[in-house]
């Protein structure tokens, strides 16, 4: 899969929205929580589809990541 694109606008509107002092931070943890969410998703997903048996709620399930991600965009950015 090739997400290029969508990473190369992430990474520079996300330079853009954190203080410049502590942008090496601030990008380690960018990287460090994109490392978890390709963790997370697929063991979410595969958890409540197993638990479930069906895979659409567990393509739902993944609600929760954009939804919490959501909130935090609007409060914090």
């Amino acid at each position: 899969m090739h997400r290029g694109g969508i990473q190369a606008l992430s990474r520079s509107y996300f330079g853009k929205i954190i203080p410049k002092a502590f942008a090496g931070e601030f990008f380690g943890f960018y990287n460090i929580f994109g490392k978890f969410s390709a963790v997370l998703g697929p063991l979410l997903f595969g958890s409540v589809a197993a638990i479930t048996g069906q895979v659409q709620l567990g393509a739902a399930s993944l609600l929760i990541f954009f939804v919490l991600g959501g909130w935090i965009f609007i409060k914090y950015a």
